[in-house]
């Protein structure tokens, strides 16, 4: 593997992290400016954060499309997180029970039963909702067909070729029933996916987050350990280290849900608490791996970084 061909996947990598790192200084500094938290992160898609929201979690979901996993659980979930992510971006949150009873009002009753209802602006706001999210879903919709067909075409032109390889089913199938299910539910009812399609994938992105996090640390490369091992001054990664994060991580995560639930804390602070979770978890794992291969010896090939794409022969 080229020094390019490293570089950019560290980079890449690394970009996930800044990602995060930009959205959640946007929404710090609003709410300083403001003095309070909202219910949760997806909420400052209706504030002054709206453009950093929606471009850190598409470059995000891109990022993580692109990202070829170490192995086929993680690339399963990095592929399904990065749909998730552009969806969450795409279709907002609700603005709330009072807001929802705003619209079914003015669109059932007679408007001089409403006096002290601004119906006009009520029917504004949905009308403007509804047409950003039959524009950017549609435009999503589109991307996820080429990015589906053009998987198809590289391995049909290029990948098939090599000995041995066989069409990665495991990844394309799951991308293509969760492409299918939100192609088939935005055209059989606008309505329900602009109401429930940003809570679907919120869900579905949290659970990929901590899945590939788990897939990563239960990971294991035993013959590359050994020939590590075997190397003098070579770093010997510890094999629980990654578990123990894991462990830490689901378990701060469904500790977390569980006192949402119960009202103890915010929807807001277990977001924040996931996320931070796993920006600290893949940081850490992409700077050891900037250390843990020890340079090659004269005349041998240079060995590739664990986690690394293995280069087609």
């Amino acid at each position: 593997m080229s020094d390019i061909e490293v570089k950019s996947y560290r980079y890449l990598r690394t970009a996930m992290v800044a990602l995060l790192l930009g959205l959640g200084g946007a929404v710090m500094y609003h709410t300083l400016q403001t003095g309070s938290f909202l219910a949760s992160v997806s909420g400052y898609y209706y504030t002054p954060t709206q453009a950093i929201f929606v471009g850190a979690l598409i470059t995000l979901g891109a990022c993580m499309i692109a990202l070829k996993g170490t192995n086929r659980v993680e690339d399963v979930f990095l592929n399904l997180g990065g749909m998730f992510a552009a969806v969450v971006a795409i279709v907002p949150t609700s603005r709330g029970a009072d807001y929802r009873t705003a619209v079914s009002a003015c669109e059932q009753a007679d408007s001089r039963v409403l006096e002290d209802l601004d119906c006009q602006t009520v029917r504004a706001l949905a009308d403007a909702t509804k047409a950003n999210v039959e524009n950017g879903t549609v435009a999503l919709l589109i991307v996820g067909a080429v990015a589906l067909l053009a998987a198809v075409l590289f391995f049909a032109l290029k990948d098939r070729r090599t000995p041995g390889a066989k069409f990665p089913w495991f990844a394309f199938v799951p991308a293509l029933v969760v492409y299918g299910v939100g192609a088939g539910a935005f055209a059989v009812s606008r309505a329900w996916f602009i109401d429930n399609a940003h809570y679907v994938a919120a869900g579905g992105l949290l659970v990929c987050i901590v899945l590939v996090a788990v897939a990563n640390a239960l990971r294991r490369d035993e013959g590359r350990q050994e020939t590590l091992n075997a190397v003098p001054g070579a770093l010997v990664r510890s094999k629980d280290f990654y578990a123990r994060f894991a462990r830490i991580m689901i378990g701060a995560a469904v500790v977390g849900i569980v006192l949402w639930l119960v009202g103890w804390i915010s929807l807001f602070l277990l977001e924040i608490v996931v996320a931070a979770f796993f920006a600290v978890f893949w940081m850490m794992q992409t700077i050891e791996r900037l250390r843990d291969v020890p340079p090659p010896a004269a005349g041998e090939r240079e060995p590739v970084r664990p986690g690394e794409p293995v280069p087609a022969s």
